[in-house]
């Protein structure tokens, strides 16, 4: 999976909006099946995957969720369709998570393509999916992404008991705690969604609190959200050449033999130079995220 900064979600009923969706800045879309499709239309939605447009931006499905009686249907339907990958909501249950790659592998050998080519991204909105989150992040190699349930009044919200405050004071020890769980499986973290979408203050404040915690992007519910969310989670051109020249002294020290050097003040060794390129190689991702939505 491609780092992504930004995410926008666009109801599986409305391909007009898919495609304007797709043009609003976003790295990806998730086209979905469950809060935006009353129930008598699901299946008909379910449907119009088949007809999905193509598109540079990569279109993800967000299913129903895996209790559901339409939920095996979407993972089929979404796995035949020209889409990047899943994203599976009230994701808990790691069993769960091998049966969904098991499934996308008969599916990917069936259409010719190589199994793993499909991304599934969990959901993480439970206090069960938080709790397990490391077993059901390591479950599949094709689970690359993440998104933590932030939302105000969500799921996660209910669920844990907790005052949602755009600090993010009540979910800090579960967004830190799947955080964690991310790292160790390797996965891209990724903040979900914040309601609402007239407040930009609010927005860009719980951006900075999820990067400054460790996601690497967050999803929008509308586009005037995206270029808030690309800028916090983009590194600015001056950090990029901060950072830059931090791996060149770096670099240039190895090959003179010295593994620690002092860089405008402050000592530099391999793991001041690691952050340094993972700076670098997140801004080299965004550059590509943005070429790709040029193009749409």
């Amino acid at each position: 999976m491609e780092p992504l900064r930004s995410l926008i979600f666009s109801p599986g009923n409305r391909h007009d909006l898919v495609a304007k969706a797709v043009k609003s800045g976003a790295d990806a879309v998730i086209v979905d099946l469950e809060d935006a499709v009353p129930a008598d239309s699901k299946p008909k939605t379910r449907e119009m995957l088949a007809d999905l447009p193509s598109s540079q931006v990569p279109l993800y499905v967000r299913t129903n969720d895996p209790t559901t009686p339409w939920f095996w249907r979407d993972v089929v339907a979404a796995a035949r369709a020209n889409v990047a990958g899943i994203v599976v909501p009230k994701a808990e249950d790691a069993d769960v998570m091998r049966q969904i790659d098991g499934a996308l592998t008969a599916i990917e050998v069936d259409r010719g393509l190589e199994p793993g080519t499909l991304d599934v991204i969990p959901l993480m909105e439970s206090a069960k999916g938080v709790f397990d989150a490391h077993a059901v992040l390591s479950s599949a190699d094709r689970i690359r992404g993440l998104l933590f349930g932030s939302g105000e009044q969500g799921d996660l919200v209910v669920d844990l008991g907790v005052e949602w405050t755009p600090d993010g004071a009540g979910l800090l020890m579960a967004r830190s705690q799947v955080v964690l769980a991310a790292r160790v499986a390797q996965v891209q973290p990724l903040d979900a969604v914040f309601m609402d979408f007239r407040n930009d203050e609010a927005l860009r404040t719980e951006c900075e609190l999820a990067r400054r915690v460790g996601y690497e992007g967050k999803t929008a519910i509308h586009p005037a959200q995206v270029p808030i969310i690309n800028d916090v989670f983009t590194p600015s051109d001056e950090e990029v050449a901060h950072q830059q020249h931090i791996v060149d002294a770096f670099e240039t020290a190895l090959k003179e033999g010295s593994a620690s050097i002092n860089v405008d003040g402050k000592m530099v060794d391999y793991a001041v130079a690691r952050v340094a390129r993972s700076v670098l190689a997140r801004a080299e991702a965004a550059r590509r995220a943005a070429a790709r939505t040029a193009d749409a």
